[in-house]
């Protein structure tokens, strides 16, 4: 029995790489826009549909092999049971040709003594019978006798010979027999051995498959949520608006280390922590910690003074994630393309 084929090896390869990137993409930032979040979220149904597929044709190909298993089962336990029974015959056949031998030892021991008592007794030459007869009948029932002796001796050995030679043949062909079933019951063990592992590799195959698909699942439906509250926030408000509570930027010259940096600014009103684990807040901006170290306070026009204290997967680059507390102010400032200025921490 074979393995599975390539093609199962990278439908499971697929599946696992289908979790790992639906984690991913459910863990991306928002500073990607709706349309990149439904275009990930497009991707991630039709590998769904593939697995789907993949999983149909893996079903198929186990139902297969289940059947071919209790076919394997059923042979296998049919070469055991004849091979047990050529067992049984062999030892009856074995035993018998040790009584038959037996007989034989026996039939040979009694003509000898026969044979010796005769010769003892001087009544070897029939002749000598025939002379020592009282009469005439006595001499041919002496001869008869002598002569029905000899020929009952001759053929008790002969088939005593007779049944030790066929049960000797007997004992050799089953011995053969039973050779060819063992030899024949070990490679239908090996192949049922092979389905039965073939069988668990497909089990775990469609487990993986199923894992997959669900994780998939819960990634697109998060990346639809965000993709419809992007879409719902204008691209960019006419006048830029502070919202009231909103920090102040410094006042005054610029100090050594300040810097300043154009990034796509994106708003967002989600609840949750940071990267460090504090709950996000007013004034709490993600960075890519590569061009924003985390600490430094920022003043961003329009919104006022923050400080980066967290990072997004798809956050990289000259791009950050503002915090607002509503999602009205979220709508309000929408993604615009400012010019921050870095103070270091």
């Amino acid at each position: 029995m074979r393995g599975p084929g390539r093609g199962l090896r990278t439908l499971a390869a697929a599946a696992l790489c289908g979790t790992a990137v639906g984690g991913l993409l459910a863990a991306a930032g928002g500073a990607q826009g709706p349309a990149d979040l439904q275009a990930q979220a497009d991707a991630l149904r039709a590998r769904n549909d593939a697995l789907a597929a993949g999983s149909q044709n893996v079903l198929a190909s186990l139902t297969a092999i289940e059947s071919r298993l209790a076919q394997a089962r059923a042979e296998l336990a049919s070469f055991r049971a004849r091979s047990a029974k050529v067992r049984a015959q062999r030892r009856e056949a074995m035993a018998e040709l040790r009584i038959v031998r037996a007989s034989l030892r026996l039939s040979q021991d009694a003509l000898a003594r026969r044979l010796q008592t005769l010769y003892e007794q001087g009544n070897t030459d029939v002749l000598a019978v025939i002379l020592g007869a009282g009469s005439l009948d006595e001499a041919l029932s002496a001869v008869e006798t002598i002569d029905l002796a000899a020929r009952q001796d001759e053929d008790l050995l002969d088939r005593a010979r007779s049944s030790s030679r066929r049960l000797a043949r007997l004992g050799s062909a089953l011995a053969a027999k039973q050779r060819e079933l063992d030899q024949l019951a070990a490679a239908k063990a090996a192949a049922t051995a092979s389905l039965v592992d073939a069988r668990a590799e497909r089990l775990r195959t469609i487990a993986s498959i199923r894992t997959t698909r669900a994780a998939n699942a819960g990634a697109i439906a998060r990346l639809d949520a965000r993709a419809r509250t992007l879409a719902s926030v204008p691209a960019a408000p006419p006048t830029p608006v502070v919202a009231p509570g909103a920090p102040s930027l410094p006042a005054g010259p610029a100090s050594e280390g300040v810097r300043s940096l154009t990034v796509l600014a994106t708003a967002y009103a989600l609840p949750g922590t940071t990267a460090s684990g504090r709950p996000v807040g007013w004034g709490v901006v993600a960075v890519d910690p590569s061009v924003i170290p985390l600490g430094s306070r920022l003043a961003i026009p329009g919104y006022g003074m923050g400080v980066a204290a967290d990072t997004g997967g798809a956050i990289t680059g000259a791009r950050i994630d503002l915090w607002f507390p509503s999602l009205a102010q979220a709508h309000e400032w929408g993604s615009r393309t400012v010019t921050v200025t870095v103070y270091p921490n």
